[in-house]
C-alpha cells in the first residue's frame, strides 16, 4: 500500500470516527433534554406557591421543546434518527428522581438544585456539541447549537436568581405553618 493510500485511509476513518463522536453527542443531548422537557413539566403543575420560579420554567420549557426538535433536525440532516431506547432509559431515570423528590417534604429546594445542575449539565452538552461540530466540519450546525446554548446559559442565571428567594419563601412558609414543599 502506499503512503498516499494511508493516509487517505487514515483521514477517511479519522472524519467518519470525528462524525460518530458528533451523532452519539447529538443524540445524547437529545435524550437529555426531552428528559428535562418532562422534568420541567412535572415542576410546573406542581408549583402553587413560587412564581416567579413556574414562570422561568414555563418560558424555559417552550424553549426546550425547540431545542428538541432543533436537535431531531440536525440528527435527520445528517441521515440519523434519535436513540428510541437512550431517549427511554433517559427519561426513566428523570422521572425516578422527580418521584423521590416529590414525596420529600423540600421538594422545591432539591428540584431547584437538580435544574442548575441540570441547566450546567445542558451548558456543558451544548460547548462541547458546538466543538464537534466544529471538528467534523458542519460549521452550519453551530449555530443552532449556539442559539441553544443561549437560552440554556439564561436558565442557568434564572435559576440560579431564584435559589435565595425561593430558599427564604420555603422557610418563611415552613414557619407559619404553611405548605412550602411546593
Amino acid at each position: 500500500m502506499t503512503a498516499t493510500a494511508t493516509a487517505d485511509r487514515t483521514g477517511t476513518a479519522t472524519n467518519e470516527t470525528v462524525q460518530s463522536i458528533y451523532v452519539t453527542a447529538l443524540r445524547n443531548t437529545h435524550a437529555l433534554e426531552k428528559q428535562a422537557a418532562q422534568m420541567i413539566q412535572r415542576q410546573i403543575e406542581r408549583y402553587e406557591n413560587y412564581p416567579e420560579l413556574s414562570q422561568a420554567l414555563r418560558m424555559h420549557k417552550s424553549e426546550t421543546d425547540q431545542q428538541v426538535t432543533r436537535l431531531s433536525d440536525l440528527l435527520h440532516g445528517h441521515g440519523e434518527d434519535r436513540s428510541l431506547l437512550k431517549d427511554v432509559v433517559t427519561q426513566t431515570v428523570g422521572n425516578v428522581a422527580a418521584l423521590v423528590h416529590s414525596v420529600t417534604s423540600d421538594e422545591v429546594l432539591k428540584n431547584l438544585y437538580t435544574d442548575y445542575s441540570v441547566e450546567t449539565y445542558e451548558i456543558a452538552a451544548y460547548t462541547s456539541l458546538i466543538a464537534l461540530a466544529e471538528e467534523a466540519g458542519h460549521q452550519r450546525d453551530v449555530e443552532t447549537l449556539r442559539l441553544s446554548l443561549r437560552e440554556e446559559e439564561r436558565m442557568a442565571e434564572a435559576v440560579f436568581k431564584q435559589i435565595v428567594p425561593v430558599t427564604k419563601e420555603y422557610v418563611a412558609r415552613e414557619v407559619r405553618g404553611e405548605k412550602a414543599d411546593r
